[in-house]
């Protein structure tokens, strides 16, 4: 099984607006002025932290559509050392990623890609700077390859192997990639 097209596109919507600081475009711009980028660059844990409750919350409320304006909040307060469990439950702050569940698979990935070493001399700091399109394009890769049984990821590596040809094809002047055109498709719903 794969993921339909409605979390295929809430994956890389997510993240397009997590990289592009437009989860909450006014809050975000309130609470980092003009050093968002840098300080996704550099505090990786923001990145990887939104991520968990994001997908968090797609798994306990199987949205239409990410609540953009929480997850701004998250990374808003964490970045300023401020969430309260209150405002955010802990099945929405669990960052663990033992568990054998869809979750936890998410979380190992966007693990992995934040200390990918794909390319050499090219790290995460670079995937940022490279803008939202290709970290959206890395993900978006990852959800339409991953297979799905019994709610567990089957296919870990080969969807990995699948971004890394996208970030090589990215990065490595004259490296062609053998995607597909459905392994690169920008779902939307």
């Amino acid at each position: 099984m794969t993921l339909s097209v409605r979390q295929k596109s809430n994956i890389r919507h997510f993240v397009y607006y997590l990289v592009n600081g437009t989860l909450d475009f006014e809050l975000i711009q309130k609470t980092f002025a003009d050093t968002y980028h840098d300080t996704l660059k550099s505090n990786s844990d923001l990145f990887y932290k939104t991520a968990c409750v994001y997908i968090n919350q797609e798994i306990e409320l199987n949205p239409q559509w990410p609540d953009t304006k929480k997850l701004g909040k998250f990374i808003c307060d964490l970045y300023e050392n401020r969430v309260n469990e209150a405002d955010f439950e802990n099945w929405k702050t669990n960052f663990d990623t033992q568990q054998k569940d869809f979750s936890s698979d998410f979380k190992s990935f966007t693990k992995w890609f934040i200390a990918s070493k794909t390319v050499p001399g090219i790290t995460y700091s670079d995937y940022i700077d490279a803008r939202a399109s290709f970290v959206e394009q890395c993900f978006a890769i990852w959800a339409n390859v991953v297979e799905i049984e019994h709610n567990v990821v089957k296919n870990t590596n080969h969807a990995i192997e699948r971004v890394e040809q996208y970030i090589k094809s990215y990065f490595v002047p004259g490296f062609i990639d053998n995607l597909e055109e459905w392994e690169c498709e920008l779902h939307m719903e």
